[in-house]
């Protein structure tokens, strides 16, 4: 009797198991970018990038977007923003508009912010997503050219015909950046990204690597 109630609590185990990898949807992807920046002045700058995102475990090209932006700073903790995106998906063109509010503390050599951004995609010239994303970030610099950081975003959805949704997404990220150069940067990050409130949520584990250049 014990031998039989074994094999079904193995049985159990296994099944809850298999079920539980079935269930979600992992990937490997890797992220490459290259941007560049003016500042106009100490409170307006201007910037834009290029940016390419393989996944399949980086087997396949899935997205690939330009973007430009602006950001202009009301005071020494807040910063306000606006990004246009224009660019490849899957099969499709997408197009994403969003608006940011990020605001700063600075205790000596740390650096916390936390951004509100409002995001719109399109896909094929129809509304595909609406987002209000939450992220939280600590950066510590170590030396005038070494800095590292870790943060925490959140996706919150919503559809205009049905109300608000639910929470869609998270993401956490480690990197650093390194000015190699001077006004040239380096950034390296790895970031898990994983959906909410999805009966087969996809995770992705990325490899992101980029270079930014700031202009006088």
């Amino acid at each position: 009797m014990k031998r039989n109630l074994h094999i079904v609590g193995l049985l159990c185990l296994a099944f809850i198991i298999t079920d539980s990898l079935v269930a979600q949807q992992m990937d490997f992807q890797l992220w490459t970018s290259a941007g560049i920046s003016k500042e106009f002045s100490k409170k307006f700058t201007v910037g834009g990038q290029f940016q390419t995102r393989l996944n399949q475990n980086v087997s396949r090209v899935n997205t690939t977007f330009g973007e430009l932006g602006a950001k202009y700073s009301l005071s020494d903790w807040y910063k306000v923003g606006a990004n246009y995106r224009f660019g490849s998906k899957g099969s499709g063109l997408n197009q994403r508009v969003d608006f940011e509010n990020t605001f700063r503390i600075k205790l000596d050599g740390e650096r916390f912010y936390l951004r509100i951004l409002v995001q719109r995609d399109f896909y094929r010239n129809t509304i595909e997503d609406n987002n209000l994303r939450f992220r939280l970030k600590y950066q510590h610099k170590f030396n005038k050219k070494f800095k590292g950081y870790i943060a925490g975003e959140y996706f919150y959805a919503w559809e205009y015909s049905d109300g608000f949704s639910n929470w869609k997404r998270q993401r956490y990220t480690g990197g650093f950046e390194y000015e190699f150069k001077k006004k040239s940067f380096i950034e390296l990050f790895y970031r898990y990204q994983g959906d909410m409130n999805q009966a087969r949520p996809d995770q992705d584990y990325i490899f992101g690597i980029g270079y930014k250049l700031e202009l006088d």
